[in-house]
């Protein structure tokens, strides 16, 4: 299983970046990257910083890091480059990419990964991280400094969301009500490409993909400056999964910086006003569940997903919170524990709710490096009998299905992509941890 991986990784190397699959995604994905680093650097060191590299060299210079970066540029993926109308921006980055971002689970891999190498006292291996966190450093605090402040739009120090991909979690249903308030008055001609290798019940919805254009539409029109994207895109998400990783990684940030020598002030200020706020916007106590917060109704988003966990990769919900997640939900047979209309965790979205589908993109599928996540976060609380639960299913869909992009939690079958990067990745996470030379 560990060489199918690396063999994996080593078939979608672009030379400037690992592709998340062969012929699905053909460019640089932000938290793919990050994936795929984790899992490089369990035996190829040297390119598993070379991918970071690669992803912040197209920093923009206001400090976001984008979510899709075009290297090598178009090709027949839908959005191209071109598409995003970034050329020409006075805060846009020197290598084109989409105007958007996805979670910073970046500076946790950085954390560990260099964190390692230092354990296992391998001098050479040792200096040559130390130099690459040094560099990586001021990248990641510039991009926490603008998740936390140019997508501040009510001073909690949350970040919004201004479209469903910078969620990673494109068409989940958690997006359903927000979406539906939406009516694309005009859309610029485009043409999908991403049912050509995959099927098309495992693809978003014909009316989703329509609203997720027209917002890149607006954001163009609006010149993607982030001020004037909090005031008027009708999209504005403060999402659990997102501000969870976030706060992980600030923590994470915070390691670094501590190990560097660097000022940490600011970083504690950012950890401290999201555990001051984070109940107060997310928690739901009559439903033990962490919620979504629709900043444009004002309202929470009642839909159960999996990113109800997230706050225990984070460590911020409080021991009773976490005994309630996992009691209530975690292991209850009508949402997320195997049961007779399903034999795998961790369902997406919960098996009950209205937007529950098991094969379509977000809306039900098991992804490996969800449950890697919430595998973290189980054993950070001491379920680890949950954790191991979620190792061993993501182990068995891989060894029946392969490496594939999500599968079906009712039987294991793959779905989306094959090939895919950040399943093999996670595979050699979960199978060696830190037992492994990064050297």
């Amino acid at each position: 299983m560990i060489s199918r991986a690396q063999r994996v990784l080593r078939l979608n190397d672009a030379g400037e970046f690992i592709k998340p699959s062969p012929r699905q995604y053909p460019h640089q994905w932000n938290w793919d990257s990050a994936f795929i680093a984790l899992g490089l650097a369990h035996f190829d060191l040297p390119r598993a910083i070379a991918e970071v590299r690669g992803l912040l060299r197209a920093q923009w210079r206001d400090g976001m890091v984008p979510h899709i970066v075009y290297p090598t540029g178009p090709s027949d993926y839908f959005p191209p480059p071109a598409f995003w109308q970034t050329q020409n921006l006075p805060h846009a980055g020197p290598i084109p990419s989409s105007a958007l971002t996805q979670p910073p689970i970046l500076t946790t891999v950085v954390r560990m990964f260099s964190e390692r190498t230092h354990q296992q006292s391998n001098g050479n291996a040792t200096d040559y991280v130390l130099r690459f966190t040094h560099y990586a450093f001021p990248h990641l605090l510039a991009w926490h400094r603008w998740l936390h402040t140019a997508r501040d739009a009510d001073g909690t120090g949350l970040p919004c969301l201004i479209h469903p991909w910078e969620s990673g979690m494109d068409n989940s249903p958690l997006w359903a009500n927000a979406l539906d308030h939406i009516t694309p008055a005009i859309l610029p001609p485009f043409k999908r490409r991403d049912m050509i290798h995959v099927a098309a019940d495992e693809r978003p919805l014909a009316p989703d993909y329509e609203r997720f254009v027209y917002l890149i539409d607006l954001g163009r029109r609006l010149c993607w400056e982030p001020r004037v994207l909090l005031e008027q895109m009708p999209f504005l998400i403060q999402d659990v999964l997102f501000c969870s990783i976030l706060h992980r990684a600030d923590e994470d940030l915070r390691t670094l910086a501590v190990a560097l020598g660097e000022p940490t002030a600011e970083i504690d200020g950012w950890l401290a006003r999201t555990r001051a706020v984070f109940d107060a916007r997310f928690w739901n106590e009559a439903r033990g569940l962490y919620l979504d917060y629709d900043v444009r109704s004002q309202t929470p988003i009642d839909v159960n997903a999996c990113g109800t966990f997230a706050p225990l990769f984070a460590g911020l919900a409080s021991p009773e919170q976490a005994a309630r997640l996992v009691a209530e939900h975690f292991d209850n047979l009508a949402e997320y524990a195997p049961s007779a209309d399903s034999c795998f965790r961790l369902p997406s979205a919960a098996k009950n709710e209205r937007g529950y589908a098991p094969r379509r993109y977000w809306c039900g599928p098991v992804w490996i490096h969800i449950n890697w996540m919430i595998a973290e976060g189980l054993r950070r609380y001491g379920f680890d009998a949950q954790a191991d639960a979620l190792e061993r299913d993501s182990l068995a869909l891989i060894a029946e299905s392969g490496f594939r992009e999500y599968y079906d939690p009712r039987d294991g079958r793959g779905c989306g992509a094959d090939d895919f990067s950040w399943s093999a990745a996670l595979t050699l996470e979960m199978l060696l941890g830190s037992r492994s030379d990064p050297a």
